[in-house]
C-alpha cells in the first residue's frame, strides 16, 4: 500500500515529467528568438563589414516573449525591408521560406566607428586652420548626418564659419575655403606642356580661394585667361 509521502513523491514526478515534456514540445514546435538574434547579426555584419571594412557594434532589440512562430523547416532569410538604413536604429526583416511561412522585422541599433577629423581644442570664427587646431578620433557614423572629414590635408588651410567647441566633428558646412586671391591683384600665370613650363605675369579678374577656377588677364598682350587657384596663390591655365 503507497503511503502518502510516496504518493506525493509519485505525483510531483509525474508533474515534472508533464512539463519536460510540454516544455520539449514546445521548443520543437516554435522558433527560439535566440535563432532570429542570429541570423539578423550575421546579415548585419555580412552586409556593413562589407561595405565600410570597419569596426560595428551590434544590439538587437529583445521580441516580445509572448510572441510564438511556427519552427521553420527550412533556414532562415533576413532582408533589410524598404526604405531601412544600415547604421543607426533601424530594423532587419528575418522570414521564413518554409511550409509554414512568416515574418517579422526586428528592431536594432548598428554602431560604425571611424577615424574622423574633429577640433583639438575651442577654436574662434575665421580661424584658419593648422594641424594644431585638429586631431582624429573614431566616432559612430550614424552621429555624422552632415558630413565628416577623414583626412586633415582636406581642412588645413580652411576657415571656420563659427565658433566650435573642443572635440566637434568638423562637416564641410563649418568650413570655407580661404581666399588667397583677390580682385585687381598681380598674380603669376603658368602653363605646361610636359616638361616646359611658362610663366607670365597677369592681373586677377575675380576673387579666389585654392582649387577654385577665376578669370585673369595676361599683362602684356592684354589676353583674358580662365585658370585654377594653387597651392602657392600662382593661377594654372591649359594650352
Amino acid at each position: 500500500m503507497i503511503r502518502r509521502h510516496q504518493l506525493k513523491i509519485v505525483i510531483s514526478c509525474i508533474c515534472l515529467y508533464i512539463f519536460t515534456s510540454i516544455s520539449v514540445a514546445t521548443a520543437e514546435t516554435y522558433q527560439s528568438h535566440n535563432s532570429i538574434y542570429w541570423v539578423v547579426k550575421k546579415y548585419i555584419r555580412d552586409n556593413v563589414t562589407s561595405q565600410h571594412n570597419q569596426k560595428i557594434e551590434v544590439k538587437t532589440g529583445k521580441l516580445d516573449s509572448r510572441l510564438k512562430l511556427n519552427k521553420c523547416n527550412k533556414y532562415l532569410q533576413a532582408f533589410s525591408p524598404k526604405g531601412s538604413s544600415m547604421m543607426g536604429k533601424t530594423t532587419v526583416g528575418v522570414k521564413c521560406p518554409g511550409t509554414k511561412p512568416w515574418s517579422l522585422h526586428v528592431p536594432v541599433t548598428i554602431s560604425i566607428y571611424k577615424s574622423i577629423i574633429v577640433s583639438a581644442q575651442q577654436l574662434q570664427k575665421d580661424t584658419i586652420l593648422t594641424a594644431a587646431d585638429i586631431k582624429q578620433e573614431k566616432h559612430d557614423l550614424a552621429d555624422l548626418s552632415y558630413g565628416y572629414f577623414e583626412n586633415s590635408k582636406d581642412v588645413i588651410g580652411m576657415k571656420l564659419k563659427r565658433h566650435v567647441l573642443a572635440g566637434t566633428a568638423l562637416t564641410p558646412a563649418m568650413l570655407s575655403k580661404r581666399q588667397i586671391v583677390s580682385r585687381g591683384q598681380n598674380v603669376t600665370i603658368y602653363a605646361q606642356s610636359g616638361s616646359m613650363v611658362v610663366r607670365m605675369t597677369g592681373k586677377a579678374l575675380d576673387n579666389g580661394a585654392v582649387g577654385e577656377r577665376i578669370k585673369v588677364m595676361n599683362i602684356k598682350s592684354r589676353k583674358k585667361l580662365e585658370g585654377i587657384i594653387t597651392s602657392t596663390g600662382e593661377i594654372e591655365v591649359q594650352i
